[in-house]
């Protein structure tokens, strides 16, 4: 199993740069590879997804601090609409650990894809009509009770479901009236604790209920896994966030519509 630390390191790589370009944390590649990589090591099967959502979210907690960190820098955060979300957004996530097993995994796992299919839609059309000008505003168009109610199920799908967030809140963040480039901020400034809650709710639940764990495991997350793909995203993580400075808008728009529709596909497939 050790030996595949070097492909931790290239998958934490490639998830610094998603981190820090879009704001998705890099869980859109890390669990279907480690799905792959658990499985050629012989890992129980039992464990498996378990092992390799838990892993993500545990080092999405740290590729996003750092995105974080990186648009911070930038002036791409916008820490009023983080500081009032995350409360709401973090009680979606434990109600997603508590509630989890009772609502239909497939139900939201459709709704999230077809939610992420049509906002890839809309910002595919966007980027062919439009010349992509820089963003404008970043005031809240939708009303804040609302928005609040929203995050929080946001919060409980991502939860629920083994996704960081982010591609759920840059297209909901943009929509409410926030740019696309601090929405992306923003997103990965509400990924970071969102995704360190979820690890440890992981970490206890294999610690307490499963007997299949590989050694070198902490409850539901790999250590080897972990380490190797956080030392990978610790330097892709800054210039993925520099290239998103660089991009115009409508290839940023492009772009993360092309996330999505990866990130739909990995949920129909994996």
């Amino acid at each position: 199993m050790l030996h595949q630390i070097p492909l931790y390191l290239i998958t934490g790589c490639a998830a610094g740069y998603l981190a820090g370009l879009f704001g998705v944390g890099g869980g859109i590649i890390i669990v279907p590879i480690l799905v792959i990589l658990f499985k050629a090591s012989g890992m129980s099967p039992t464990v498996l997804m378990p092992l390799a959502i838990g892993t993500s979210m545990a080092i999405v907690s740290v590729t996003s601090l750092m995105g974080a960190r990186a648009h911070h820098a930038n002036g791409n955060v916008d820490w009023r609409n983080t500081r009032q979300l995350l409360p709401v957004v973090l009680l979606g996530v434990v109600a997603g650990a508590l509630l989890g097993s009772y609502i239909p995994h497939g139900f939201l796992t459709g709704c999230v894809i077809s939610f992420e299919l049509g906002v890839a839609a809309l910002f595919l059309s966007q980027a062919v009509r439009k010349s992509g000008h820089e963003e404008t505003s970043s005031k809240t168009a939708m009303p804040q009770a609302r928005m609040l109610a929203i995050s929080s199920i946001l919060g409980l799908v991502s939860s629920v479901v083994g996704i960081a967030g982010g591609t759920l809140f840059v297209p909901f963040l943009s929509f409410c009236g926030v740019g696309l480039r601090k929405a992306i901020g923003t997103a990965t400034a509400l990924g970071a604790p969102l995704s360190l809650v979820a690890a440890f709710v992981y970490v206890m639940t294999g610690s307490l209920g499963s007997q299949a764990l590989p050694p070198y495991s902490l409850g539901y997350v790999y250590l080897p896994a972990f380490l190797g793909c956080v030392i990978g995203g610790i330097w892709t993580t800054k210039h993925g966030a520099m290239l998103g400075l660089k991009l115009r808008l409508r290839m940023l728009k492009l772009s993360f519509a092309l996330i999505l529709l990866g990130a739909a596909g990995k949920m129909l497939f994996i």
